[in-house]
């Protein structure tokens, strides 16, 4: 019978904190230990936190107290979930990772360390190994593992089997994405109400950076000189959760649309052989309904609700293009779900037990 790990909750009391709270109130194994916050600390976690998501303060954490962000404090403490904003998250996470605790980042700011995972468990789950390398090359006991931004997500997960099994030129992607993805209080309303605000270059560009190094590390099943070429334009609109994403897709030879639409619902990854406990039975959900997905309808998807991409209005626009769509949870499936499932395949694997 496996052991219940406590886990500690860096920003606590964010959008992503407490989908983490939420999502772990009724895991099998892994539970709250810690609570961890900033200007609130030393007050019930009920009292200080705007819980902005489905649901109430579980029972059990309302009257637990934040504490500081302090791995010196945390001695029985055995994962470190990290959605600290971008910036501060950096020398935290490497403070917590010398400590020896294993550390699951939502931040960008260990994406691109050469030795740092960039994990969707499904996608790429052999990535897990660079942890060795990290630990060799810090001499840390710990590490830091991430999760991708919850945008490229919402693009990888479906392009990824689509990359595995047919020659693609190029893809470009526009990304209509929700409130929550800018954190709390987030964007002013006089920027994005009756607007579409675009939120430029640089986000762009990180989002291409991120799908092009998921999809880089997928195990292929065709040759092919990995010369692809991908372009996003991202904008955000007055929606609450939920990230909207039209894909075109562009192959080196004919393809038939029904082909990648066997492809994408016949897909599973690790997690779903594994059966993780956070792990959807599918994580691509397709609709042929016209008129979905639908951010508002559809981003609660799967089982656990929230952890699965709703792909649809998949059209073969010319013999080599093809157009789809997708709706991604950000918080859940892109933050703290994704996250979660990050965790459970470090503990599946060995990298996570007691130190």
């Amino acid at each position: 019978m496996r052991r219940t790990l406590k886990a500690a909750i860096l920003g606590s009391t964010g959008l992503v904190g407490i989908e983490y709270v939420r999502m772990l109130a009724n895991h099998p194994y892994i539970k709250v230990g810690y609570l961890a916050g900033k200007g609130s600390v030393g007050k019930p976690y009920e009292e200080v936190v705007r819980w902005q998501t489905v649901g109430q303060v579980p029972k059990e954490i309302a009257d637990m107290e934040v504490k500081p962000t302090d791995p010196k404090l945390m001695d029985d403490v055995d994962i470190i979930f990290s959605p600290l904003p971008q910036g501060a998250a950096g020398p935290v996470e490497e403070e917590f990772a010398k400590h020896g605790f294993p550390v699951i980042s939502n931040s960008p700011d260990h994406r691109f360390d050469p030795d740092v995972p960039l994990l969707i468990p499904e996608i790429n789950p052999h990535t897990i190994s660079l942890i060795d390398k990290q630990r060799e090359r810090h001499d840390w006991r710990g590490f830091i593992v991430t999760t991708p931004l919850c945008t490229a997500q919402g693009a990888a997960i479906p392009l990824a089997p689509i990359y595995m099994n047919f020659r693609i030129d190029s893809s470009l992607i526009t990304t209509i994405q929700s409130l929550s993805g800018a954190g709390y209080p987030g964007i002013p309303s006089l920027d994005v109400v009756d607007n579409v605000l675009p939120l430029g270059d640089n986000y762009d560009n990180k989002t291409v950076k991120e799908i092009s190094r998921i999809l880089s590390e997928t195990k292929r099943m065709v040759n092919d000189d990995n010369d692809l070429s991908l372009g996003a334009t991202t904008h955000r609109i007055s929606t609450i959760h939920g990230h909207y994403e039209v894909i075109y897709v562009t192959f080196r030879e004919d393809v038939s649309v029904e082909k990648i639409r066997e492809t994408l619902d016949s897909f599973r990854g690790e997690p779903q052989k594994l059966k993780l406990p956070t792990a959807p039975d599918k994580p691509i959900l397709l609709t042929n309904q016209d008129a979905r997905p639908q951010v508002y309808f559809d981003r609660w998807a799967g089982d656990p609700p929230g952890m699965s991409v709703v792909v649809g209005r998949l059209s073969q626009i010319n013999r080599r293009t093809i157009r789809l769509v997708s709706v991604v949870h950000n918080t859940v499936r892109g933050a703290a779900g994704g996250g979660i499932l990050a965790a459970e395949l470090l503990v599946e694997k060995g990298y996570i037990d007691k130190r």
